[in-house]
């Protein structure tokens, strides 16, 4: 039997992808909180039965503390959740305008794509467990992103769909390039803790936590999400 949800409090891109994503695997989206047998809001409200917040956000909550760390959202107006730097150094990258020692001293990111999250929400918001996993469950990528590997990498993606544009496409930018590493660095920086996200996936009959959008993937969508 389909589970009614509703979903309130800020509106954006993120929310926006959680609800159709939960609507295209088969719940039922309520306008009313009364009719929901499950109640997420965005915001840091102690609202429902799960509060999705920012790091920054000091939030006392009976149910499911839902914390977003460095989220991706290509289309880029969901910022408030961190990927504002991403945006403006493909901005940068496309008006050939990069300024990498601009970035040194940014802390590497634990990028990880909105498509990623909310496969994961669906997943522990349509179980059968999902009113029992409560407390402070923390969603990041689960590595790191140095800022110089993101930038050489969005450098070379432009490039290459600059040559397809100008038909100048040589040898060397046809070769296989390997997907982006972390840098060295002289910064670190401390993952979250994934491991109620990670055991509660698995309890709700999942592999675990594994995001699969790659990076490189989630930067071309940067890219072809920017506006002129």
């Amino acid at each position: 039997m389909a589970k009614k949800i509703h979903i309130s409090g800020n509106e954006d891109d993120f929310s926006k992808a959680l609800a159709d994503r939960l609507y295209r695997t088969g719940a039922i989206l309520v306008e009313s909180l009364e009719d929901a047998e499950y109640v997420i809001h965005f915001g840091g409200e102690s609202i429902g039965d799960m509060a999705i917040v920012t790091p920054d956000m000091e939030i006392s909550h009976p149910g499911l503390i839902v914390v977003i760390h460095d989220l991706l959202s290509p289309e880029g107006n969901s910022i408030r959740w961190g990927d504002g730097e991403l945006h403006a150094w493909a901005k940068r990258i496309r008006e050939e305008t990069p300024n990498l020692d601009a970035f040194r001293n940014t802390l590497p990111r634990h990028w990880v794509h909105v498509r990623d999250v909310c496969d994961a929400l669906s997943t522990l918001i349509l179980s059968d467990r999902a009113k029992s996993i409560t407390g402070l469950l923390n969603i990041s990528g689960r590595r790191s992103w140095s800022p110089e590997s993101i930038i050489e990498e969005m450098r070379m993606l432009w490039g290459r769909y600059k040559d397809s544009l100008n038909y100048s496409h040589t040898i060397e930018s046809l070769s296989t390039v390997p997907s982006p590493v972390s840098l060295e660095t002289k910064i670190q920086a401390q993952r979250p803790d994934l491991s109620l996200l990670h055991e509660s996936l698995m309890g709700c009959g999942s592999e675990g936590w594994h995001p699969l959008v790659p990076m490189r993937v989630s930067l071309m969508e940067i890219f072809a999400h920017a506006k002129d």
